[in-house]
Order: structure tokens, then sequence, then C-alpha cells
């Protein structure tokens, strides 16, 4: 007589084998996992960031993508003093750190960054991707550049995130001739790190409650200086000099609330998440704009004057990235599904100083950001050219 016994407990067993691979397999498909590694670094000596993305985008991304001049990149990325740079027409442009770019949110910080607030809420539904009818989706094309102040350039400094805010600031007061001090606003940047008046670079903390924590004055009162840095800054403790003093009196340019974004991972286009397109481009359609931190990885001089798309590395996966940049989100044109982003690197780069970016390099690289929902009324001797825009 066979053991009818351990002929059950045999069959049980690569039963369960079976379903372990299968519930690997399911998880490995639709999971967020890391992408590869790359069998060697991009460029040699360089920190690098892999991005941790779902295997079906990894997938769509490595049969649709094309494939970086690795040789070019290596020219073109450097790094100098732990900073990471790159070239670009003749000149070295700081880059964030990569542990300037990182950011570990609460849950508490995820879930009131969910709540939608304002004009935006009315396209929760699209924003959501839920399967029902959406009666008003966002329009084809968002272009708000005519609604932005001019174009500006941070130079050889590591400023972009005072950059991007002061340049959401100004557009939430009306944009037009308007122009805030982003060195004022750098120095609370700096002062919130603790760090020395001369520091570039602070961490992807919750920049949009410094803005509101601090005012701004206008550039004239605080002009951005690239050598010496700010001459207004408090020295250890003592009396501030004079040009901080009146600084300190002509800062009316304040957040009054705004909406923090953080990164999804799942990167499954649905929630308020920076690195969800549909969210983005509601913004834009509700009036408003998004500063947005986001990994560099692959940029040149010919990919910014055509529009940044994920580029792939030699061992065939989206390129790793050794730094990051803060900007400012205006518009997207949605039959090509790129978004038109306001940089800080003057109007020679790109097209007349903004990028074009692709909605795919933001579900990949997209970190963090945050969107101005009111700004404070200007009741102090409000110039006449600035309007406040109307909420």
């Amino acid at each position: 007589m066979p053991d009818l016994s351990r002929s059950r407990t045999r069959s049980l067993t690569i039963l369960a084998a079976l379903a372990a691979l299968l519930v690997a397999a399911v998880g490995s498909a639709w999971g967020a996992t890391p992408q590869a590694a790359a069998q060697a670094r991009l460029i040699p000596g360089m920190p690098e960031k892999v991005m941790t993305l779902p295997a079906p985008l990894v997938t769509r991304l490595q049969t649709t993508k094309q494939r970086a001049n690795v040789q070019e990149l290596q020219q073109i990325y450097f790094i100098r003093n732990g900073i990471p740079h790159l070239r670009s027409r003749g000149m070295e442009i700081q880059l964030l750190p990569l542990e300037k770019m990182e950011v570990h949110p609460t849950a508490a910080q995820i879930q009131a960054s969910q709540v939608l607030v304002g004009p935006v809420a009315k396209y929760r539904d699209y924003i959501m991707r839920k399967p029902v009818h959406i009666p008003e989706p966002p329009p084809e094309t968002v272009d708000r550049r005519p609604q932005q102040t001019s174009i500006k350039d941070q130079n050889p400094r590591g400023t972009c995130y005072a950059f991007a805010s002061i340049a959401g600031l100004e557009a939430a007061y009306g944009g037009g001739t308007l122009d805030l001090s982003e060195n004022y606003a750098n120095y609370w940047f700096m002062k919130h790190e603790s760090k020395g008046c001369k520091s570039d670079g602070v961490g992807a903390f919750d920049w949009g409650s410094i803005v509101r924590d601090h005012g701004v004055c206008t550039e004239t009162i605080c002009p951005y200086l690239l050598s010496p840095y700010p001459g207004y800054c408090n020295n250890s403790g003592a009396t501030p000099p004079a040009k901080r003093t009146n600084a300190d009196s002509h800062d009316p340019y304040r957040i009054k609330t705004y909406a923090a974004l953080w990164r999804d991972e799942s990167v499954g286009d649905s929630g308020v998440y920076a690195n969800n397109p549909y969210y983005l481009r509601s913004v834009l359609a509700s009036g408003k704009e998004v500063v947005i931190g986001v990994f560099v990885a692959g940029w040149t001089d010919a990919t910014m004057n055509d529009v940044i798309d994920v580029r792939l590395g030699g061992d065939g996966n989206p390129l790793p990235s050794s730094g990051g940049h803060v900007m400012l989100v205006v518009g997207y044109d949605q039959p090509h599904e790129y978004f038109i982003v306001k940089n800080s690197w003057g109007a020679g780069r790109g097209h007349a100083g903004y990028l074009y970016m692709t909605y795919d390099y933001m579900r990949t690289y997209a970190q963090l950001g945050y969107v101005i929902n009111e700004i404070d009324p200007l009741l102090r001797a409000m110039p006449p050219r600035v309007m406040r825009r109307v909420e």
C-alpha cells in the first residue's frame, strides 16, 4: 500500500512552493522596487541615487526611452568639495547634494498634504483617477509664463530653493515687475539650519514654512550678491548690520497658507503627490504654480534646449542621479505630455530660461515641493504696480 500521508505532504509542499513563487512574481511586477543598480558608476567618484520605481514603469521606460551618451555626461558632471556640479555653456552650476534632497515625511504630514484647498478641489476625481465621469477635466494646455516675473540667474551659488520659492511668491502676488529678494529669503533658509551666512545649499525640509514664518523684502533693499555674500547677516548673535535691520522692517511679502508635497514611491498617478502629473496639471489649471524639487539625471545643454526626458544608462535602466534642483512649474502641454518649468539659470538656457520636462521625468524624478494657497495681503504701503492675485 502506498504511503498516502507522505504523498499528501509532498503535494502540499509543492503547492506551497508554487504559491510562494507566484506571490513573489506578482510583488515584483506591481510593487515599488528599486530599479536594477548599474554595473559601474556613471560618474566615477560621484554618489548616485537609484530611483525606487515600480517594475511596470521601469519596463515601459526601458522600451520607450533613449540611451544617454555616457561619455558626454562624464564630461559634464563632476563633484567638488562634496557638492555636485554640471558644466553648461562655460559655467559651473551647483546642484543640491543628494542628502539635501532626502526627505522622510511623517504619516501626519502626508495625510495633511492630501487635503485639496480652493479651486483645485473641483479636479478631485481627476487627481484621484476615480472611474467616474469628470464633468470638467483640465484644459489641454496651460501656459502661465505671461503671469511670471522675469527669468533670474542664481549663478554659481547653490540657491535654487530660494529662487524657486521667490518665483512662486512673486507669481502669487501678481507677477509683473515685482522683484523680491532671493538673498533675504536665503538668509532665513540658512538660519533654519543654523548655517553660516556664506553657506549654500540647505536641505529639503518644508521650504514653504520658512516663507510663511518670515516675510520677504524687495530686491532693492537686499540685492543678490555673488561675492562677498550678504552683508546684512547677523554676525554670531551680534547686533544686525543696518542692511539687515532695514530688510527686517520691509518684509511684507509672505505665504499665509500652503500645501506641502511629497513623493509617492508607487508612482500610481493618483493622489496629491509631487510626481503625479494629474495633480500637477490640476494645480496649474486652477490658476496656481508648483514649487518642485527634482533629481537631476542626464541634463545637457542639448536636452535643456529640447525636452528633458528620462534617459537610460549603460545597463538599460533609467539614469541614476547625482544631485537635485528646485524650480517652479508654470504650465503644461497635454498633447505632447510635458510641463513648462521656470528655471533660475538665466534666460540663455533652455527655452528663454524655461525648461520643458516630460510627464515621465516627473514620475521618475520629482521628489517634493509645495503649492501656495494664500498670501498675506499687503496692508503696508502696497506698490501701485503690484496687484494681489484674486484667490
